[in-house]
């Protein structure tokens, strides 16, 4: 028996051994992946050397003799923290995901291959100047040097996809710069459903429901002229409603699910920037805060680069060089959605007898048919049709009517690099040239510098339409509805130095009727920027942060104004449900703030909701949910403030009883979300608190559930604030990152990112931010030579042999 024992004993040492040689292994392969921090590395694409330093949150200082080298090493830099990420952003926008992932990723290729996003960045790369296109070619450089040195010791993403990836090219820059273009301005599958909304309800109603205008907004160009209503815009001409539409579900039982996945599917951003007459130094301050989806690795890279003639900080997009967003030694600059409209869907009959045919001016011409041969991991290749027309791709077909899309991005030219240029600019004169050779998205800037001047402007390829505004799709036939050119960029919106020393944009309307050219309707809700001017008009002079604390402000103006409806409702109309009645008796102590905490403001959203229902039901049916508007608040508002008769679904006697009966429904179909995600007692308020509503999902992409998303991503953390208040919250979109420039002394400046600067997930840097983010808490960002030194941690030389 001894022997016995003896013997297990044995087996058992060598399996222990075996598996403690395992992990080591396990251990030593990924770290084996992590980039060297410091001391020397050779790099042939150099012609000088370049220091590397990195701070305590692994924020490179970059400081190069020219500009070439300093490109490079921004490629081979970025490419060791985001390597996988840079390849994925590429891969996404060429339609090239499936060749790794697999068939689940099939329909989304077909969507970019329908765009033809690689084919667009080849044409933008062909008539680019030369000085950008040697700045792409630089940047590929330093990342290609960084994939042949790192040749078996990739991330592990790459491992355990099993593949390697490709040299880096310019066009692969370009393909960064669509994947933003698409997140940014797609709003194609809008116009369908608007048009079939329109059909459905009248003219009459549709101007109402698609209002533009509201007395919260704050215009900033084109206000003096009398006030507009959204009646005014130009007209489209009428056509056929599509039959079909991208968007599925219809049943009210699915009404929940589809409101949270178009609650997720917004995106804005905040930024404003404050005259010194207002300041603590008497300098201007700016702030931004871009609202993207939130997913690790982050949206943004933030990085210091300096050579002669260049010496920015701030944040740059993974896969593209210089700096997109931040400030150098003389001014500062951030951006938010403008939402300029830059697609037109274009209907155009198909020829019944040949499919590749399209009706045009009468006659029946050839479409251009492209075959785009998509690789698939464990199927065979997939051959993609796409019939492209005069307008452009065909995204979508209703029986014999096809829907072609004509947008900026697509043309030639459409995915340059403008946006990088800023960081050369040194005053308000030079950054208007750079401003000027931006194609697009189209953004709201604000500007400062440390001669006190602030600024705003819009810059992009915005259409100028023969007839119409897009709005709706447009009669394809015949050259009646063509585009004729774009807007001139010196009539697009700007100003310097308005008298009230405040420029904030929050996505909001930022022209006013006085303001000709057509730009777009879809304004969000001004929720958003009318807090941030209520904040910065203080009497107390703004600190650098103040500006954080407003980014972080979770006052939700909508909830507010219909809790106070509410609380009206019920003295006339008491409700039968015990919950409602406890929590409107919360409403006259309830400051306005969206907390965790608060089981108040879940009855106020779900009642919103359930109110929104119930109105569009009374109209569209089971098409309600084809309703999407980025001003459906600014609606939901005005009709809950004036009343009218026409829009009170007949089984209510008055707004009142809708209110009341929206919110007992509100507080069941709580009940029901809580139960379904597994609590007992869902019937009580004690667990409906708003933080179970918001809760985090900050994913990797390889790791959406189960053990790999406890140790790869960030979930299940509760959230203040709504879709509404500036620190805009959703489980997935929010604040990708912060930013508040002191021009006074740039090292008071603050920057953030969500989680981490790099995409390893071993790496000390992975996700070191994140609490700082989660909490509201800002992070210095040194900027002169002695902050930086003070604050290095690393120093790797990168030299040319």
């Amino acid at each position: 028996m001894s022997k016995l024992f003896r013997a297990l004993r044995y087996i058992l040492g060598i399996l222990i051994l075996l598996a403690s040689l395992t992990v080591l292994y396990g251990w030593w392969r990924v770290h084996a992946t992590l980039p060297e921090l410091d001391g020397t590395a050779s790099l042939a694409a150099l012609k000088g050397q370049v220091t590397v330093d990195r701070d305590q949150w692994g924020v490179p200082t970059i400081t190069a003799a020219s500009m070439d080298d300093l490109l490079v090493a921004q490629g081979y830099v970025c490419a060791q923290d985001r390597l996988w990420q840079m390849d994925m952003l590429r891969r996404i926008s060429g339609g090239e995901v499936s060749e790794v992932l697999g068939e689940a990723a099939l329909g989304y290729d077909r969507g970019n291959r329908t765009y033809g996003f690689r084919h667009a960045a080849e044409a933008s790369l062909v008539v680019m100047d030369e000085e950008t296109k040697r700045q792409l070619e630089a940047y590929a450089r330093g990342v290609n040097a960084y994939i042949e040195q790192r040749r078996g010791r990739y991330p592990i993403e790459f491992q355990v996809l099993g593949y390697e990836p490709r040299p880096w090219t310019p066009v692969d820059t370009l393909l960064v710069h669509a994947y933003m273009y698409d997140v940014l301005s797609s709003t194609w599958e809008w116009e369908l459903n608007r048009a079939r909304v329109e059909a459905k309800v009248g003219p009459e109603r549709a101007r109402e429901m698609f209002l533009t205008d509201s007395e919260l907004d704050h215009i900033i160009v084109g206000g003096t002229a009398p006030t507009a209503t959204s009646s005014e815009r130009p007209a489209s001409a009428p056509v056929d409603p599509p039959q079909s539409s991208p968007l599925a579900p219809s049943q009210p039982a699915e009404f929940m699910a589809q409101w949270r996945r178009d609650v997720e599917a917004v995106l804005g951003s905040n930024n404003w920037v404050v005259s010194g007459m207002r300041t603590y130094s008497g300098k201007p301050i700016l702030a931004n805060d871009t609202h993207l989806p939130l997913q690790i690795p982050d949206t943004w890279y933030m990085v210091h680069l300096k050579a002669p003639g260049y010496n920015a900080k701030g944040f740059a997009l993974p896969g593209t060089p210089l700096v997109v967003i931040g400030h150098n030694e003389r001014i500062a600059w951030g951006f938010t959605n403008n939402g300029a409209d830059v697609q037109d869907l274009y209907a155009v009959s198909l020829n019944p007898d040949k499919p590749s045919e399209y009706r045009v001016n009468g006659q029946w011409v050839a479409a251009e048919v492209r075959k785009e041969l998509i690789r698939v991991k464990g199927r065979p290749d997939v051959v993609h049709e796409v019939v492209v027309t005069r307008h452009g791709p065909i995204v979508h077909r209703d029986g014999l009517t096809g829907y072609a899309l004509r947008w900026t991005a697509l043309e030639p030219g459409g995915l340059g690099a403008g946006y990088s240029m800023l960081g050369y600019a040194q005053n308000w004169e030079e950054f208007l040239r750079h401003m000027r050779g931006v194609a697009g998205p189209a953004q709201n800037a604000v500007y400062a510098d440390v001669d006190g001047n602030i600024g705003f402007v819009v810059a992009a390829r915005v259409p100028i339409r023969k007839n119409g505004t897009g709005a709706v799709p447009l009669p394809g036939e015949t050259d009646d509805f063509t585009w004729t050119g774009y807007i001139p960029f010196d009539q697009l919106p700007q100003v310097l130095n308005p008298p009230e020393g405040i420029i904030a944009t929050a996505n909001a309307r930022v022209v006013g009727p006085g303001y000709k050219p057509y730009l777009t309707d879809r304004w969000y809700g001004p929720y958003r920027t009318d807090r941030i001017y209520k904040l910065m008009e203080r009497r107390e002079p703004i600190q650098p942060l103040d500006c954080l604390k407003a980014q972080t402000d979770v006052h939700s103006l909508p909830h507010r104004l219909l809790a106070e409806q509410l609380l009206e409702a019920v003295k006339k109309h008491p409700p039968k449900d015990e919950r409602v009645k406890a929590l409107v008796a919360q409403i006259p102590q309830w400051n306005g703030d969206a907390l965790a905490t608060s089981r108040l403001v879940t009855l106020l959203e779900f009642t919103r909701r359930q109110v929104s229902r119930i109105v569009l039901q009374s109209v569209l049916g089971t098409d309600y949910t084809r309703y999407q508007w980025s001003r459906s608040q600014v609606f939901l508002d005005r009709l809950l403030r004036e009343r009218p008769p026409h829009w009170l679904p007949k089984e209510y006697a008055d707004y009142d009883a809708l209110l009341v009966a929206a919110a007992e429904a509100a507080a069941q179909a709580i009940e029901e979300q809580r139960r379904a995600d597994g609590v007992e007692d869902a019937a009580s308020p004690q667990d409906w608190a708003w933080g179970h509503f918001t809760s985090l999902r900050i994913l990797h992409p390889l790791a959406r559930s189960g053990f790999l998303s406890q140790h790869l991503s960030i979930t299940g953390l509760q959230q203040s604030g709504t879709g509404s208040s500036v620190k805009q919250t959703g489980r997935t979109i929010g604040p990708a990152m912060r930013f508040v420039a002191d021009t006074a002394n740039w090292d008071n400046s603050l920057m953030n990112l969500t989680v981490g600067q790099s995409g390893q997930f071993l790496s000390p840097h992975y996700r070191d931010q994140f609490l700082a983010w989660y909490r509201g808490n800002g992070l210095p960002s040194a900027f002169s030579e002695a902050a930086e030194q003070a604050a290095r941690r690393h120093r790797l030389t990168l030299s040319p042999n």
